[in-house]
């Protein structure tokens, strides 16, 4: 019998695509799963979030360039006890790079051991056709293979974290350019793009930091009125030209 009792998921995920898998996941482990919305600023968020020993910490996000969404903070709450986790990277059928290696050295340094990843493709944001409807029927038997191997590492004493792909002190690349504007004749000043923006980077004013902006389109998603606009057209093409054939689920665990 595995010695793991419960789930805790913690994921980030502004368009649901990632949350999507992550509980597509976690319904494959057979056990009760607690989902923590880390979709926002980490400052709303308490400031430490324990994970028992007898828990498995399922850490869920999207690939933007090659690594996690680069918002400052994300995640930190977590706080282990030795136990395991696992780390799920989505990506839009392009490329997860080097997110499983970067999130797994994070989650080592805040007390888990990592003893697996995988990299299930979903919707790309800025190109839905790439991944549209995925994780998909095809892809859940990667998913049930990934989670028995899981929780059979979980038996090990004394876990044994598992080798993953990528290189978590590469440097990042920047994010390819896309056009984001606000039509002010339909804005309602209703501040909700403001309350949902994990980065931060939206004032009172409706101004945004470019610097902290990561292109995630939560303000899109939120606004009532279609407001904010992001003109992807450019990068669709690219992604649409390069990377349209169908990639498989890859996982990694010991």
């Amino acid at each position: 019998m595995s010695p793991i009792k419960a789930i805790k998921a913690a994921y980030f995920s502004p368009s649901d695509g990632t949350k999507r898998a992550a509980v597509l996941l976690c319904e494959q482990f057979g056990l009760p799963a607690e989902y923590i919305d880390c979709t926002c600023p980490p400052a709303k968020l308490p400031a430490v979030i324990p994970v028992a020993k007898d828990e498995l910490l399922v850490l869920a996000l999207p690939v933007y360039g090659g690594f996690g969404p680069r918002v400052e903070g994300l995640f930190s709450q977590l706080r282990g006890q030795g136990g395991p986790c696992v780390i799920l990277a989505a990506y839009g059928n392009r490329d997860y790079e080097n997110a499983l290696a970067a999130a797994a050295r994070q989650m080592a340094e805040q007390g888990f051991v990592c003893v697996g990843g995988i990299a299930p493709i979903t919707p790309h944001v800025s190109a839905p056709s790439l991944g549209a409807g995925r994780p998909d029927e095809e892809d859940m038997p990667a998913f049930a293979a990934f989670a028995q191997k899981v929780l059979a590492a979980c038996e090990n004493e004394p876990l044994r974290p598992a080798a993953l792909p990528g290189d978590a002190d590469a440097p990042r690349k920047p994010l390819r350019p896309t056009g984001r504007s606000r039509d002010k004749e339909r804005c309602n000043h209703c501040g909700r793009c403001v309350r949902v923006c994990p980065a931060g980077a939206l004032n009172e004013l409706l101004e945004v930091d470019s610097e902290k902006c990561i292109n995630c389109m939560a303000c899109r998603f939120a606004c009532p009125t279609y407001a904010w606009q992001f003109d992807t057209t450019a990068v669709r093409t690219w992604l649409e030209e390069n990377f349209s054939a169908r990639r498989a689920v890859e996982w990694f665990a010991e």
